[in-house]
């Protein structure tokens, strides 16, 4: 009676599976970038072995799709990539890419794991928890090795517990009417945010100097200039505090403009990091509590949404935006 081979997927389980075939396949597409043009062997290793544990992963995904006779999505293939062309990013770029990849993953995988109810589902989605967390932490090695890893703003911590004591702490101001500094669970989030906002900025400039459609170009300018504005506006926030901010690195982008990606990956990619954002600054929000940070992050949640319903539009009208499993017949 508990045998799965007798319990069909749930809807839950059937979304986790889709979209996660989708996901692999379109990072395996870029990993296979990342390899052709990896100059620096240890570099290289991570990531093979990067590739290595999505491919396994992607495979999976698939047998489980088969087995319950639903479609498997068209997602991302060898003509989406040209692994032949120029070197758009650096060995540094590719690493740091992983490691932002492999933290998606982590908390992809989780949720995808706690949405599911049949055991073979459950077991896969585990799987691959171990297999993202084992990526994270053989890139964020590598990094630390190479003097690459930027690590999050240090303070010195409090010298005993203590209960805040006045309203005025979540309008961002001290017992003495100052301004008062970011507490720690503020800057984690301020931190990671601008972290992960410089890999876009980086992202959408190589894409927009490679895109073939003018209008993918243009949206790649945009979605830089967002990136680089979200940038600049948190790092006040650090600054403010008398705390350092991860600086972008402008070598991280070669002046190829040749396309080693199709456009419809490209702006996929765009679609993942705009929800991944999202999903960021709502936690963000929920968790800060100056006033003035969280009227910021709702500011990001609106510009975030508008770039992220203008990517979706292009890939409609394009015809490059796969339609998710849907229920179209009641069912009794």
């Amino acid at each position: 009676m508990g045998s799965h081979e007798n319990i069909k997927f749930t809807s839950s389980e059937m979304a986790s599976l889709w979209s996660a075939y989708i996901n692999h396949t379109h990072s395996i597409c870029m990993i296979e970038y990342f390899i052709a043009k990896a100059e620096d062997s240890e570099v290289l290793n991570v990531l093979k072995n990067t590739y290595q544990n999505i491919e396994q992963s992607k495979e999976t995904c698939k047998q489980l799709l088969h087995s319950e006779q639903i479609p498997i999505p068209t997602a991302f293939s060898s003509q989406d990539v040209d692994v032949n062309a120029p070197r758009l990013f650096s060995d540094s770029f590719s690493l740091i890419y992983i490691k932002n990849l492999s933290r998606a993953m982590v908390a992809s995988c989780g949720l995808m794991f706690t949405m599911s109810t049949r055991k073979d589902v459950r077991d896969h989605f585990e799987d691959c928890l171990s297999k993202a967390t084992s990526v994270f932490n053989e890139v964020s090695d590598l990094l630390l090795k190479k003097g690459l890893y930027t690590r999050p703003p240090f303070i010195e911590p409090p010298k005993k517990a203590d209960f805040i004591e006045d309203k005025d702490y979540l309008n961002g101001m001290n017992l003495l009417n100052d301004q008062r500094f970011l507490n720690a669970v503020e800057i984690s989030h301020v931190f990671a945010n601008i972290e992960a906002n410089v890999i876009g900025n980086a992202i959408t400039k190589g894409f927009g100097q490679t895109a073939d459609k003018k209008e993918v170009r243009e949206f790649m300018e945009n979605a830089s200039q967002l990136s680089g504005k979200i940038v600049n506006s948190l790092t006040q926030f650090l600054t403010g505090s008398q705390l350092p901010a991860p600086m972008p690195s402008e070598t991280q982008v070669f002046s190829s403009t040749h396309p080693p990606f199709s456009d419809r990956l490209m702006m996929y990619e765009i679609t993942v990091l705009s929800g991944a954002g999202l999903a960021d600054y709502a936690t963000s929000l929920s968790t800060s509590m100056r006033n003035d940070l969280k009227k910021h992050y709702m500011n990001l949640i609106n510009d975030t949404m508008k770039i992220a319903k203008k990517a979706e539009s292009i890939m409609i009208e394009n015809h490059w935006l796969e339609q998710p499993p849907q229920q179209d017949r009641i069912i009794f």
